[in-house]
This record gives structure tokens, sequence and C-alpha cells, in this order.
């Protein structure tokens, strides 16, 4: 199995993974993490431990929501304090519903670093626009 982490500002994180729930079903192998109130370092403990509840994982993907955030930032101290994990860890920003939905259909289908970029793609696929209202056919 390959596990997840989202770790985002606020209430984003358990919100992104109830509503995707709504839509697929509930999704096992999800951690989810806030830095709402949170110093840096208890945002990394928490994320420590998150990582060692998937003993025995394919991999881990740490998704956060805003590059260069503390969120992002407590993802990559992953791989940065434990070099041995980079194959097994990976970080991604940017998250968004549709690629928590595409990892819940594609996480037992692919192996894990094909999992990590179809996931960025998902994601890149899933912004268009923009639109505006004088070029919408009526």
């Amino acid at each position: 199995m390959i596990g997840l982490i989202l770790i985002c500002h606020g209430k984003l994180a358990e919100t992104f993974l109830k509503t995707a729930e709504e839509i697929v079903g509930p999704i096992e192998g999800v951690r989810c993490i806030s830095n709402h109130g949170k110093s840096l370092a208890v945002v990394r403990e928490e994320t420590e431990r998150a990582l060692e509840g998937f003993v025995g994982a394919e991999g881990v993907l740490i998704m956060a929501d805003l590059f260069g955030s503390s969120c992002w930032r407590c993802g990559l101290g992953e791989l940065l304090v434990k070099p041995s994990r980079t194959d097994t860890v990976a970080v991604i920003t940017g998250v968004n519903l549709g690629m928590l939905l595409s990892f819940s259909q594609k996480r037992n289908t692919m192996g894990f670093r094909d999992l990590t970029a179809a996931l960025v793609e998902d994601g890149r696929r899933g912004i268009s626009g923009p639109t505006f209202s004088s070029e919408v056919r009526r």
C-alpha cells in the first residue's frame, strides 16, 4: 500500500479528505495534519509520527497545500533529515481535490514513483481557465 499524509493550513487537509470520501467512499491509509496554532517543530513531530505509522508501505506521499509554506517545509524536512527515505517518501505541493480522487483510484494499480508523477499531472490537468463570460457560448 502507498500511504498519504496531507499537511495543510487550518482545516483544509481534513476538509479535502472528507470531501473526497463523500465522492468515492472511505480512503484508507491517509493521515491529516494541520499547522493551525502549532509551531514548526510540533508539525514536524506530527509528520514524523505519521510516517512511522506507515511501516512496510511501498511509499508515502506527503501532499502540502502551498509551496514554500511551513506545511511544505515540514514535508520536505523529512527528506532532508532522513535521506534514506528519499526513495520511499515524496512531497507534492498544491494539493487539490482531483489529486486526492486520483490517489484513491490509482494507488493500488501503480508503483510509487509512477503514482507521484501521475498525481502531479492529474492536478495540473484539473486547473483550467481563465474563462470569461464573453467566451461562453449561449
